[in-house]
């Protein structure tokens, strides 16, 4: 069994350069996705993100006429002249 020659930190030395070749190798093996397939994901991410902002602020708005009228009976606030 090879005794490994350690740092005053107690990590075998070379350690953070056997890290980074083995990470480098491991993202080597990765399938990357086109760079079509990455611009329809994000407009896709965008166009839904879009929505769901235009759905919340839709709910929000109705929900804040129905408190202030319906229930307070508060007119709608007109700007200032």
């Amino acid at each position: 069994m090879a005794t490994k020659v350690r740092e005053a930190t107690g990590r075998p030395q070379g350690s953070v350069v056997r890290f980074s070749q083995e990470a480098w190798q491991e993202l080597s093996k990765v399938t990357w996705p086109t760079r079509e397939t990455v611009i329809r994901f994000t407009a896709l991410v965008l166009i839904i993100s879009t929505l769901i902002a235009v759905y919340i602020f839709g709910v929000d708005n109705f929900f804040t006429a129905v408190i202030t009228k319906g229930l307070l009976g508060a007119p709608t606030a007109t700007p200032a002249p």
